[in-house]
């Protein structure tokens, strides 16, 4: 299976879940079976085909890891995520620490370069 795909279709196999999601295929079996990710979706002709929604995916990995929708715990109301990220900003962060790295990265590479 190659590194990265060109795309991921909306509907993904097992085998491609898996690999999306970064576990082997039976180690997505046991999390689908523990609730960890949405049921397969019956595709096919016949229902043969077992498939799961990569958006779908995406979701749950979002609320497993909080980014999305959030509950405060005093009221249980559900805040956006936008809400519950507070100043500064991450891009402020970053920002802050950009000429800090360049110099770092600088000094590194004039080492590197010159044996220093």
């Amino acid at each position: 299976m190659p590194d990265r795909l060109p795309f991921w279709p909306r509907y993904l196999t097992k085998k491609l879940a898996a690999f999306y999601l970064g576990v082997s295929a039976s180690t997505f079996d046991d999390e689908v079976k523990q609730g960890w990710w949405p049921p397969a979706r019956p595709r096919g002709g016949r229902g043969g085909r077992l498939t799961w929604d990569r958006m779908l995916l995406d979701l749950y990995a979002d609320r497993a890891s909080g980014i999305g929708v959030g509950a405060p715990a005093a009221t249980g109301a559900p805040v956006p995520a936008e809400r519950l990220v507070t100043t500064p900003s991450l891009v402020e962060r970053m920002n802050a620490t950009l000429p800090q790295n360049r110099t770092e990265h600088r000094a590194q590479e004039t080492s590197r370069r010159f044996g220093n």
